[in-house]
């Protein structure tokens, strides 16, 4: 094969590669939201997985790459043959989640995804390790790969997502698969000839190598951190997992694909989007949806391309290249430890974002400062950077001292992070999911009045309120179990909560599941599937299960409500919690009556109380009202453009 024939067959191949490589992510992702609760976790989770696997498909390619071609062609040509075994990649979720839900879906994703994904991601730096004996610029691939997978993120949520069902979409990339494996085959027996290229010059120092892995580590961590600020006010969606990662990858093809000497120049363009992290981080979610979404991703994308800048600037000679990838793929997949195993487990509040703002500060200047001109002046320029440095530490962390200022007790797992906060001396107790409310009780002679969006002149409350007794009501979503204030004697309420650290504060911090006249029985575990393994029938069913502000878009789907309308008595009625600040999920539960056949009435309201207005917006179907209008989401096809406000 000719020196062309085999660049040009090369980057082909690294382009079919990646576009899999990053395609695949939000796709298998996707088909294990419903299973794992929907929560913001699924995708953080992931995104460890893929970079641990892009470290072991690196590590693989650093190996194989100093074998002579012959042997690498047969070694690397077997794999792939194996590999088609373990085709089609649909998974297959556990039937219950665990105490470790985290490692239950790494292990899910391993098992459908891992010998693929693993081959796939040894492909960009194999590729050019061998085309480094026959161009001077292999680098340019790496560029080349990393366009083949904006166009696998930009084809799923634009194209692919909304035309075909998820099923289809596993066995679809399965086959395209198979003919990557092909074409991947051919170059490696084309170029079996190649010699492996021998490193030029003293090898990189132990401090080139940390800040290799360093730089890389922080742009994860930036990465998975404002990908989770995202979902924690809007909703989890591939759409909102892509756009960052799409951005993410976008800095590596400018960055390498750039002439060194401007590379320098992104630096200050990083600074202010630092600066924009940290105010949208004090604004929280009164920011407008697209001011949070715009925001947060130019604070990535200008705080990665300062990093990625520098890591191309200390890219080493062809020869070291395979180390050079191995190195940045070890401080990816540290980086996704420690923002989706470490920090649940450390911090009770999400302050990855914060620490990896300040790390990204200092590692581009630490960079920089290595490297300053011998005759520039040394006092000025530090204690400028050291005032801008103190500045965004301290404008990161004061949202998270807000938060914990007063008498607080903390709780964060897979599921999201809790927050109770007592006032007047333990007289008022606020319960917070993320940055929002999710109710509060007064105690003493009131404690058993319903608050917050569960007042009686709400929709919920109305129902709840109205004459009978011996009701069965079912409750997805539990809270601080405000609803049990409704129970009346002969009464059976069912909550349903996925998240346990919920039902240990209701239990432990509020008093409406205790003071409950009516029978209360909680069940942990996604509500949905419970309800779908359930033959209890109910005269009212409430969902009610927001994490912070995000749409449980798996709740709000045609499957779902099938599963809803199952349950429902003769005569009975489900409210549907559709109070959001950003989103008009009305709209869609206007859809889902339609399908049914079920009429709907909207009731919202306001309740003052003393930790401010709380605004409540509810759709009542089953009883008399409006009907028509709409639109239906499914559970292969809910997008959330056309409902934002």
């Amino acid at each position: 094969m000719s020196p062309r024939a085999a660049y040009a067959l090369a980057a082909l191949t690294a382009l079919w590669g990646a576009g899999l490589l990053f395609a695949v992510q939000p796709m298998i992702a996707r088909a294990l939201l419903p299973p794992f609760g929907g929560t913001a976790a699924v995708w953080t989770t992931s995104l460890l997985f893929f970079q641990a696997l892009l470290l072991a498909g690196y590590a693989y390619a650093h190996r194989i790459a100093r074998l002579p071609g012959p042997r690498a062609a047969a070694v690397h040509g077997g794999l792939l043959a194996l590999s088609l075994i373990t085709l089609p990649i649909t998974p297959d979720p556990p039937a219950a989640i665990d105490s470790h839900p985290a490692l239950q879906l790494l292990g899910v994703l391993l098992a459908s995804v891992g010998a693929p994904y693993t081959l796939l991601a040894a492909t960009a730096p194999l590729l050019q390790a061998r085309v480094a004996a026959r161009s001077p610029t292999p680098y340019r691939l790496y560029a080349w790969s990393n366009a083949g997978s904006i166009a696998g993120l930009v084809l799923y949520p634009l194209v692919i997502e909304p035309a075909v069902g998820v099923g289809a979409q596993t066995v679809g990339w399965s086959w395209l698969y198979a003919g990557f494996c092909g074409s991947m085959a051919l170059w490696v027996l084309g170029s079996r000839a190649a010699p492996p290229v021998a490193p030029v010059g003293p090898a990189p120092s132990r401090r080139a190598r940390l800040l290799w892995v360093g730089l890389s580590a922080t742009g994860v961590a930036l990465l998975m951190s404002v990908t989770d600020a995202i979902a924690a006010d809007l909703t989890v969606t591939p759409l909102f997992w892509v756009v960052p990662l799409l951005l993410f990858l976008l800095t590596f093809v400018i960055a390498f694909g750039a002439r060194p000497g401007g590379r320098r120049l992104w630096f200050p363009v990083g600074l202010l989007g630092l600066a924009a992290l940290v105010a949208l981080q004090n604004a929280g979610w009164r920011a407008p949806w697209s001011a949070q979404v715009g925001g947060y991703c130019f604070g990535l994308f200008a705080g990665c391309m300062a990093l990625h800048g520098e890591l191309a600037r200390r890219a080493p000679d062809p020869g070291r290249l395979t180390a050079f990838y191995l190195h940045l793929a070890l401080g990816g997949a540290l980086g996704g430890l420690g923002v989706g195993l470490v920090a649940p487990l450390v911090f009770p509040l999400h302050v990855e974002l914060p620490i990896a703002m300040v790390a990204a500060f200092a590692l581009c200047v630490g960079s920089a400062w290595r490297d300053r001109p011998p005759q520039m002046a040394v006092e000025g320029p530090r204690l400028l950077l050291a005032a801008v440095g103190l500045a965004l530490a301290a404008g990161g962390a004061w949202p998270v001292v807000k938060r914990l200022r007063g008498d607080v007790t903390l709780y964060r797992s897979f599921f999201g992070t809790l927050q109770v906060k007592r006032y007047r001396d333990g007289m008022l107790v606020n319960l917070m999911d993320g940055r929002i409310s999710h109710g509060f009780q007064r105690m003493g002679a009131r404690r058993r009045q319903p608050t917050a969006y569960f007042v009686p002149h709400s929709g919920v409350g109305q129902v709840l309120s109205a004459a009978g007794s011996g009701r069965r009501v079912g409750v997805v979503g539990l809270g601080a179990g405000t609803l049990a204030a409704y129970g009346r004697p002969g009464d059976v309420f069912d909550f349903y909560e996925i998240n346990p650290d919920v039902v240990t504060v209701a239990r432990s911090d509020f008093t409406f599941l205790a003071d409950s006249a009516a029978e209360v029985r909680v069940f942990v575990g996604d509500g949905r599937r419970l309800l779908a393994g359930s033959d209890a029938t109910y005269d009212v069913l409430v969902l009610d299960a927001f994490s912070g502000d995000a749409i449980p878009a798996h709740l709000l789907t045609r499957e779902a409500f099938g599963v809803y309308v199952g349950r429902l008595g003769a005569g009975g009625v489900l409210a549907v919690n559709v109070s959001n600040h950003h989103a008009d999920l009305a709209r869609v539960v206007r859809g889902l009556a339609g399908v049914y056949g079920l009429r709907w009435r909207r009731v919202r309201a306001k309740a003052g109380s003393p930790l401010g207005v709380y605004y409540s917006d509810w759709m009542v179907l089953g009883g008399e009202g409006e009907t028509g209008g709409g639109m239906v989401w499914t559970d292969d096809f809910a997008p959330l453009w056309p409902i934002l406000k």
